[in-house]
């Protein structure tokens, strides 16, 4: 019987481990008026991630190809940090708030983005190679004129880029050019460091 609790507990705390944030997610979505738009990166994992080899492609109007892409610099983001990227057209108060401004993070509604690594997708927003009209949109607002706010339950990103796309499911809506929440994001992921790290050692805690 003690043999089985014990494998019970194991299963329960490596279940759990495999709920943890495991790499960069988008966090904040700005389309706002005029030129204001912006891209919040979070780090949800235990340990500083560099930023280079990422980059942020993206896929207008139903494109199924990149029309351009913002590489990320060779900066260290810590764990639970963020890093903002803002369309250095925008206005002097979203600029402010921006860890890098670059021209080319210029999008509207009907614009998919992908968050890729070494080319590869690691979360999008948006779907690939559909074209929407002007926007993705659901019940509680649209991602054209609104600020999406990623959901604290969210813990992995979407990288299948071209599956249906439902913003209601993952993201909180504000109102257009609302920039208060940029530069900070919270998870209920919790934290990957307080979590047995393999099998192995998890076995070992009751040897």
């Amino acid at each position: 019987m003690k043999s089985l609790t014990m494998l019970g507990l194991l299963l329960l705390l490596a279940g759990s481990a495999m709920a943890q944030v495991s790499d960069l997610l988008i966090s904040e979505y700005v389309e706002g008026s005029a030129d204001n738009q912006a891209i919040e990166i979070y780090n949800g994992t235990a340990d500083a991630v560099n930023l280079s080899g990422y980059a942020i492609d993206r896929y207008p109007n139903g494109a199924a190809g990149a029309a351009g892409s913002v590489a990320l610099p060779a900066v260290s983001l810590p764990s639970g940090g963020v890093f903002v990227v803002v369309n250095s057209l925008a206005g002097s108060t979203l600029l402010a708030l921006a860890d890098l401004a670059d021209a080319e993070l210029a999008f509207s509604g009907n614009d998919a983005l992908v968050l890729s690594y070494a080319g590869q997708p690691v979360d999008s927003i948006g779907r690939v190679g559909e074209d929407p009209g002007s926007y993705w949109g659901c019940n509680d607002g649209t991602t054209q004129n609104h600020t999406l706010i990623r959901l604290p339950s969210i813990c992995s990103g979407d990288a299948v880029i071209d599956d249906a796309f439902d913003p209601c499911l993952e993201w909180s809506f504000e109102a257009v050019d609302t920039f208060t929440y940029l530069g900070s994001h919270h998870d209920n992921c919790g934290s990957v460091a307080d979590e047995a790290t393999g099998w192995g050692a998890l076995k070992a805690t009751f040897r």
